[in-house]
């Protein structure tokens, strides 16, 4: 069996652990550029799952994102827009010839990271011990 199949007890727990890499790069290299190439992909998965739960009658929407960050419509912009193109290039076809956006791609995963452990700190504590994270190091 894969490691990451044993490292992790669902897809859920994966996908915070990609967001929580992604966050604490302090340098991009050849070891850990795939944690910004596939972020647009894995924050949406993430959130497909986390805002269906938390919104099952609505699900992902830019509504959902918009109540996941508050008034805070930067990041929710921000954060859907990276879902959108990274994820799917949403027409955008250029941008998939485009290198990819290391601040863009940190600062979304520290601001999810963060209203997470705002909002529901218990879910952002369990995820980080799920993943073998150190709360100590925390980057949020």
């Amino acid at each position: 069996m894969p490691n990451y199949l044993k490292e992790y007890v669902t897809e859920f727990n994966y996908l915070f652990s990609q967001i929580q890499v992604c966050a604490s790069i302090k340098q991009v290299d050849d070891k850990n550029y795939t944690s910004f190439y596939n972020f647009g992909n894995n924050a949406r998965k993430f959130f497909e799952i986390y805002l269906y739960y938390k919104y099952p009658n609505e699900g992902m929407t830019d509504d959902t994102l918009v109540k996941f960050f508050g008034d805070e419509a930067i990041p929710a912009s921000l954060t859907s827009r990276i879902n959108n193109e990274y994820s799917h290039l949403a027409g955008v076809f250029e941008r998939g010839a485009a290198p990819t956006e290391v601040p863009e791609m940190q600062k979304a995963a520290c601001a999810i990271l963060a209203r997470i452990k705002l909002k529901d700190p218990e879910q952002y504590y369990a995820l980080m011990d799920s993943i073998g994270a150190d709360v100590e190091e925390d980057v949020v």
